[in-house]
């Protein structure tokens, strides 16, 4: 029977730069990864359906936690010239599993009256991406 885990358990690792070893960044409350495949037209005259082939796998997604003034990991990765390198893993408890590789990042905060100030940030891939999960 397959193990199921918590998604409490995740852990997300980041340098602040393209050259830098990725490290345990705080402050995060959650991650997506989004490896859809691009779907390729191949639809000919007089076919009588469309038809397609699958491209490269789009290898991007999301970061979100609680912004803090002295965890500045993500904010530096997002000036970084060369990017960043990124780790994720959907659980502690699965130190095997894993999604990473060189990324560029974008980051955006949210502040309200009524919640706690957050941060996101938007990943993409800029080489090739380890897929171990």
């Amino acid at each position: 029977m397959a193990v199921k885990y918590s998604g409490a358990n995740g852990l997300i690792y980041m340098s602040s730069t393209g050259s830098g070893t990725p490290a345990l960044a705080g402050g995060f409350r959650a991650f997506t990864i989004d490896n859809s495949r691009e779907d390729i037209d191949t639809t000919e005259f007089g076919a009588s359906n469309k038809t397609s082939v699958l491209g490269f796998p789009s290898s991007n997604g999301t970061f979100e936690g609680f912004w803090a003034t002295d965890d500045t990991v993500m904010r530096d990765a997002a000036n970084s010239p060369d990017g960043t390198n990124i780790a994720v893993y959907p659980s502690r408890n699965a130190m095997s599993r894993y999604f990473g590789g060189p990324a560029w990042i974008d980051y955006s905060l949210n502040t309200a009256v009524d919640q706690a100030v957050t941060i996101r940030g938007n990943w993409r891939s800029r080489g090739n991406m380890v897929n171990q999960l």
